[in-house]
């Protein structure tokens, strides 16, 4: 696929530097990593809200930004649609009325097109309401259309999702691709999600430290050859097979050469061959000679050997040798002070069961009929797993 969006930026930011290039064809492509990675200040580049210092951006054919050349369209002539994670509607104005704001033109046709989009996002019957008269996901629907009734050449959303529950982000996600294979609108996505990198994007790029670390098609995951390259490349959690059993007393269980991970009542699984994924974030430090929450009790690892502490902005990263294999660990720099962390020191892990995401059991179907794991729509990623 010939690349729509070519985009090479280098900026200063304080002490952060950003040096991130990208290619995208009219496709979902997934900016991917840790907080505080450089994803949000590469989109309002792209969009026009920030001048790099050097680089470009072209997109379908015209020149955005040209450092060399003294290019620089502001965001109203780019042609770009942003969905930020707080919004940004119009209090004083309808939901039809905000949507009708991205709309070009005046009088009938704009009122035309913003009810058109309304009817695209299910929410023709909220019209005339404002934005504190609908819920959450709701107003995140207006912001989309809004968006996309202003036929963007490109759709940038950072994060749009990340303060909604899990079904309502899951339901939203299958909206966004469809919505996507509507209109051919290609989207650039930012996320730490592995979920979310996996149920929408076709294209992962990965962040780190300002610098792009890895880009790959997201099916790549899943590839029994090519997967573990992938997922290093993504350095950002925990990628772990084994076979799911089912129990009485203590719901599912994940049985592997590393030990056990007790995931507790779930549906929609089947025992056998399972994939799942646990953040960094979601790996917990035990602290010596106190109790341990009573979540973790069941899911405490064997006493694990720091190999690496790798310190940045508010966390630290951890890698634990446990049970045979390398764990990812983020944990609190604040946290420092009462714990021995430092190389060669031994530590307990514990993972609570909410954090930890299935993505593909064996041929199991939940009560949609889509394979388990991953949500309607998504399945694709959980069935090729392991091909």
């Amino acid at each position: 696929m010939s690349a729509w969006l070519e985009a090479s930026l280098q900026d200063r930011l304080g002490d952060f530097t950003l040096d991130v290039s990208l290619e995208l064809g009219r496709e979902v492509g997934v900016l991917f990593g840790p907080s505080g990675a450089g994803k949000s200040a590469s989109l309002r580049s792209l969009a026009g809200l920030r001048r790099p210092r050097s680089g470009f951006i072209r997109l379908g054919g015209r020149t955005l930004f040209d450092a060399r050349e003294g290019i620089f369209l502001p965001p109203r002539e780019r042609r770009v649609g942003l969905c930020f994670q707080n919004l940004a509607l119009f209090p004083h104005l309808t939901a039809l009325e905000n949507v009708a704001f991205g709309v070009a033109g005046a009088g009938r046709r704009k009122r035309l097109r913003a009810e058109e989009w309304l009817d695209k996002v299910h929410l023709e019957g909220l019209a005339e309401r404002y934005p504190g008269q609908l819920s959450g996901g709701q107003r995140q629907r207006v912001a989309l259309a809004r968006a996309l009734a202003a036929e963007p050449d490109l759709l940038l959303l950072d994060e749009p999702f990340s303060a909604l529950d899990g079904p309502l982000r899951r339901s939203l996600r299958r909206e966004l691709r469809r919505l996507h294979e509507e209109t051919s609108v290609p989207l650039l996505y930012v996320t730490h999600q592995v979920e979310d990198l996996c149920a929408l994007g076709s294209r992962v790029f990965v962040v780190r430290d300002g610098s792009l670390a890895g880009t790959f098609p997201v099916d790549r995951l899943f590839e029994a050859d090519a997967g573990g390259e992938a997922w290093n490349a993504l350095g950002w959690g925990n990628l772990l097979r084994g076979d799911l059993e089912s129990t009485r007393e203590e719901g599912w269980i994940l049985n592997a050469s590393w030990g056990a991970l007790r995931l507790g009542a779930r549906d929609g699984l089947t025992e056998g061959p399972a994939t799942i994924f646990v953040p960094s974030d979601g790996v917990k430090v035990l602290y010596p000679n106190l109790p341990v929450d009573e979540e973790l009790l069941d899911n405490v690892l064997e006493e694990g050997m720091v190999e690496e502490l790798i310190p940045l902005a508010g966390v630290v990263r951890l890698e634990v040798a446990s049970g045979g294999r390398l764990w990812q660990v983020e944990h609190p720099r604040s946290s420092l002070q009462r714990l021995d962390l430092r190389p060669g020191h031994p530590v307990r892990l514990a993972v609570p069961p909410r954090r930890i995401e299935v993505l593909r059991c064996g041929g199991a179907t939940d009560e949609s009929g889509e394979p388990a794991g991953l949500p309607m729509a998504e399945g694709a990623f959980c069935s090729s797993v392991g091909r």
